[in-house]
């Protein structure tokens, strides 16, 4: 099987600032690969020889789940403040989804070889 094209370090640093954007957005490394061109198979030889990269890779993915979080927990303490019913029903939903299942991205894909995403430290506040 024939190898593609080496890239330059340049080339390498803008293609995986363009990524950035789109796993901030929420996309999978699949989807944002093809989205810019890049083979997903590319991006994951990269990061099995740079774990720095896997890391940054990991805290952009990740970034939406904490503008999320951020977005909801203000709104609960806004909402408490208010003289009104529908505050304990969004505390309740909060609490039960933070437990549950509203967690970091653990999704699978091409760039990891079939294993899941570890999931990175986040410090949340609950009150």
């Amino acid at each position: 099987m024939a190898q593609g094209k080496a890239y330059t370090p340049e080339q390498r640093e803008m293609i995986i600032t363009s990524l950035q954007d789109y796993l901030e957005l929420g996309f999978s490394r699949n989807k944002a690969c093809d989205l810019i061109g890049l083979p997903p198979m590319t991006l994951c030889n990269w990061i099995k020889n740079d774990e720095a990269l896997g890391i940054k890779i990991q805290g952009w993915e990740n970034a939406i789940n904490k503008v999320v979080l951020a977005n909801l927990v203000d709104a609960i303490k806004k909402e408490s403040e208010m003289d009104d019913a529908r505050k304990e029903t969004t505390k309740w939903w909060a609490e039960r989804k933070m437990k549950a299942d509203f967690s970091v991205k653990t999704e699978t894909d091409v760039t990891t070889n079939g294993k899941e995403l570890p999931s990175p430290i986040i410090n949340i506040e609950r009150n």
